[in-house]
């Protein structure tokens, strides 16, 4: 047994994340075995980063005001509350008062794993089908980080040991509560790894071009002001179901008048200004010249979008869209 005093323990800043500090009150380095606890601290207007990890969070609150971020709702904080964060749930703890937002977090401490590969199995009982029941236990195996192949007899999952079972934990409890499938998981030594192989050179094909009146470079604010339309191809029009006229959406296209570029640029070409890296500037003129705009959705009219907002110049190829 380990007595210590929260005060003498050092606050550590959380990298990148000013006015945000974390003292680590017992950890591995004090033989802990299991679990982590974690003092954390955030100064009014400051919050900590927007993430998920794969492990849960537990946490306690001690003092100040705050809100809880997560993808889907916020929650108000305050003295005494208690939260739940599970794996993989994107998350992040806002200071809305006056004062420091104080609390403390428990993690389990990473125990020693090994990376491997099953082979899942799922049998019918008293069902003639099996779709639903698979789709369930590959998202399962997905929403737990694990790399998924599905094949015609069984699926390949691949990841960190611990992962892996609690994976199989989640997913055999959950066909066990439906008593409908029988999953029979297989290890050893000759399941095959997923490849991970990155290949040196990647292609896209379009999905549609830009028509508007400007054709040819120009700058920024004028194209920012514009109203575009996005032709789809139209074998890809069922793609475009559900979006709405006043969606945001992220547009992701080629700069096809692009030939060349610097690692350091004048921002918008101007010369008064100083050089700056490319990667922190919108330039056209980039290693891969791929741009990504949000622009607001005026109309849908089959495979033509009329979009607002769009600096890309007519013929301009579209990769992708994705709602913002």
């Amino acid at each position: 047994m380990k007595l210590k005093n929260s005060p003498e323990v050092a606050k550590l800043p959380v990298e990148g994340v000013p006015g945000v500090t974390a003292s680590w009150l017992w950890s591995e380095a004090d033989g802990a075995p299991t679990f982590a606890l974690r003092l954390f601290e955030v100064e009014p207007g400051t919050s900590t980063p927007y993430h998920s990890h794969a492990h849960e969070h537990e946490v306690f609150v001690l003092c100040g005001q705050g809100r809880l971020q997560s993808k889907s709702r916020e929650y108000a904080l305050g003295p005494d509350d208690t939260v739940l964060v599970l794996p993989y749930e994107e998350h992040q703890f806002v200071n809305t008062g006056i004062n420091s937002l104080r609390f403390l977090c428990v993690i389990p401490l990473h125990a020693e794993s090994i990376s491997m590969t099953a082979q899942v199995s799922l049998y019918p009982l008293r069902r003639p089908e099996l779709s639903s029941a698979i789709d369930n236990t590959l998202e399962i195996f997905r929403q737990q980080g694990l790399e998924v192949t599905p094949g015609p007899m069984s699926s390949l999952i691949a990841g960190d040991s611990t992962n892996v079972f609690r994976a199989l934990q989640r997913a055999f409890q959950n066909v066990a509560e439906k008593s409908e499938v029988v999953m029979v998981t297989t290890f050893s030594n000759a399941c095959p790894v997923p490849g991970k192989a990155v290949p040196e050179s990647l292609s896209f094909q379009p999905i549609g071009y830009v028509e508007n009146e400007i054709t040819k470079p120009t700058d920024p604010d004028t194209l920012s002001n514009m109203v575009s339309r996005i032709i789809i191809n139209t074998d890809l029009l069922e793609g475009l179901v559900g979006l709405d006229l006043g969606d945001k959406v992220l547009v992701v296209f080629y700069f096809h008048r692009s030939e060349e570029y610097e690692l350091l640029q004048h921002p918008r070409g101007d010369p008064a200004r100083p050089r700056r890296g490319v990667f922190t500037l919108r330039s056209p003129h980039r290693p891969n010249p791929i741009g990504i705009t949000e622009v607001e959705l005026l109309e849908v009219n089959n495979n033509v979008l009329t979009v607002r907002g769009l600096d890309a110049i007519n013929g301009t190829p579209v990769i992708d869209l994705k709602l913002s």
